[in-house]
């Protein structure tokens, strides 16, 4: 007779109270062994602690005032007291601002001035606390502290802040990642570096243990031409800045490089800023991190930090050879730290996307760069007037198949109709779905099918842009299917009536005579229809059948 596995229900009946007691002793073993897994480095807040862990986090990036408000109050500590029946109407008026290429160098000018204070959240030191609640209490207020000063920063006139990562519990998960990895690798998305980028990240990393690596890979190389990578290339290379270029999908730069015409890496002695498969990324984080041939050494900790959505997960599961953490095209799908063994000399750990502060021109530039996201976009004309002061006409035409009036510049809710009623989206009162149409477009921008490239400092926007859509060298396309649509009838205007009427009043009168068989006449009292044998057959004839006048005669 086989035994029977201990079950982990509590007992009933008379041996309730027994069961009750060896319960809650076996529960406060297991939280008392917990806590003995870390020591004084990694000494963690008890809230966090006492979840299981499988507990997941969520990534708050947008909050409204109030729940700012209420946010920065419990981490204060204080209570308050809500007024009732006072109220007050706020009106909002969005006007839709493209801006020019003066407010852009304006706004740059600003940004450099504040740039020093773009800062993360630190660590408390070890030697400030010597318990969890003296820890708790000044992680609160190096969080209420950081909270007030970005506060401050966005009071400027002129500075436009993205939303940024205010859950405390994301930070604390960056903290243990720093302090684990022995490399610390920024990811960053190819068509705007410097935005996904954190100057304030790498002074942190130093400031934690001056002897930790800092390197920045920029992933998704292939989205970018030739030559917008040799600018880019140049640039870093004048900051000093350790870059590596890389893409997370299938061997894209190898196959670039065995192309004659497009060879994305230079010949040049630079050329070790670009990665072409994963054998060779993993043989530069050795090198950066003097790995060690001893059995008994520790493998070298690789910490991937970066913003949602810019292929960390990709790479990791990329360089492990299979699917070892979870991807989406959502951001934030990764919500805790995880470690992948590579080999016995190399590990990885999987941050979750922090979406740290930084400088941009407004929302609508985030939408398209990615950093919110598109299914919560509420303005949809915004972001596509951006997009049309970039984009050239004829690429989104020849993308979606439509054809927008010819004018110098369209508008949005031009385009967006055109792409609605080309796809059919349409909305429940018989209007095309302009929203839906926008949010299809900016997913093809995220996804790389529109290009939407940053140009680095010092580079003309308008040149680098004209490297991503060259000019059309037919300018006579769709003339074809315009002349079938103005045959049928289907394209309105005076001008095409106008050419309409000229072409048949002036054209020659050819008469053309309709034949019809004999058979086909009604036969009228009186007539003669020549009668013909008819073959009792199984046959069906069809060449005789009736048949549409406009079929027949289609000129």
């Amino acid at each position: 007779m086989t035994k029977r596995r201990a079950s982990n229900k509590k007992p009933t009946g008379l041996n309730k109270s027994l069961g009750n007691s060896l319960s809650n002793d076996r529960e406060k073993t297991r939280k008392s062994h917990q806590r003995a897994k870390y020591d004084g480095n990694e000494i963690e807040n008890p809230a966090f602690m006492e979840h299981e862990v499988n507990h997941y986090i969520d990534s708050v990036t947008d909050e409204t005032s109030l729940e700012e408000f209420l946010a920065k109050a419990e981490l204060a500590g204080t209570e308050f007291t809500a007024e009732k029946e006072q109220f007050k109407i706020i009106e909002k008026n969005s006007a839709i601002v493209v801006p020019t290429r003066l407010d852009y160098r304006a706004n740059l000018e600003l940004q450099k001035e504040n740039e020093h204070r773009l800062r993360i959240p630190r660590r408390p030191a070890k030697e400030l606390w010597e318990n969890m609640d003296e820890l708790t209490r000044l992680e609160n207020d190096v969080f209420l502290q950081w909270r007030s000063d970005l506060s401050e920063l966005q009071e400027v006139d002129g500075l436009v802040l993205t939303p940024f990562e205010r859950n405390p519990d994301m930070w604390r998960e960056l903290w243990r990642v720093i302090e684990k990895s022995d490399i610390i690798v920024q990811i960053v998305d190819a068509r705007n570096p410097l935005l996904f980028r954190s100057k304030d990240l790498d002074d942190y990393v130093k400031e934690v243990d001056p002897a930790k690596q800092i390197l920045l890979l920029v992933n998704k190389a292939d989205l970018l031409k030739p030559d917008q990578l040799a600018s880019w290339k140049e640039f870093f290379k004048k900051e000093n800045i350790n870059v590596i270029f890389w893409s997370a999908m299938d061997d894209v730069l190898e196959t670039i490089t065995e192309d004659g015409e497009e060879s994305a890496v230079p010949s040049t002695s630079t050329s070790d800023m670009f990665v072409t498969n994963k054998d060779e990324l993993i043989a530069k984080f050795k090198e950066l991190g003097h790995v060690s041939d001893e059995p008994s050494a520790k493998p070298v900790m690789v910490g991937m930090v970066g913003y949602p959505n810019v292929g960390k997960s990709s790479t990791i599961n990329k360089l492990a050879g299979g699917k070892k953490v979870s991807v989406s095209a959502t951001p934030g799908k990764t919500r805790h730290f995880q470690t992948i063994h590579i080999d016995s000399q190399l590990c990885l750990c999987d941050c979750p996307g922090l979406v740290m502060p930084s400088f941009s021109f407004g929302r609508s530039e985030m939408f398209l760069n990615g950093i919110l996201p598109i299914d919560q976009m509420r303005d949809h004309f915004g972001p596509t007037s951006l997009l049309l002061s970039r984009v050239p006409v004829h690429v989104i035409e020849a993308m979606y198949s439509i054809m927008l009036p010819e004018m110098e510049n369209p508008s949005a809710i031009n385009l967006l109709n055109s792409l609605a009623f080309m796809r059919g989206f349409m909305a429940s009162s018989g209007i095309p779905d302009c929203s839906r149409a926008a949010r299809l477009m900016f997913k093809d921008v995220v996804n790389g099918k529109l290009m939407w490239a940053a140009a680095p400092p010092g580079v003309d926007q308008e040149e680098f842009d004209r490297l991503s859509y060259p000019e059309r060298k037919n300018r006579d396309i769709g003339r074809v299917q315009m002349e079938k649509l103005a045959k049928l009838q289907l394209l309105e205007g005076d001008e095409l009536k106008g050419s309409q009427f000229d072409s048949q009043h002036f054209a020659g009168n050819i008469g053309v005579a309709h034949v019809r068989d004999s058979k086909a006449l009604p036969q009228r009292l009186g007539s003669v229809v020549p009668t013909v044998p008819v073959q009792a057959n199984g046959k069906k004839h069809f060449k005789g059948k009736k048949d549409k006048l406009r079929r027949i005669y289609n000129e």
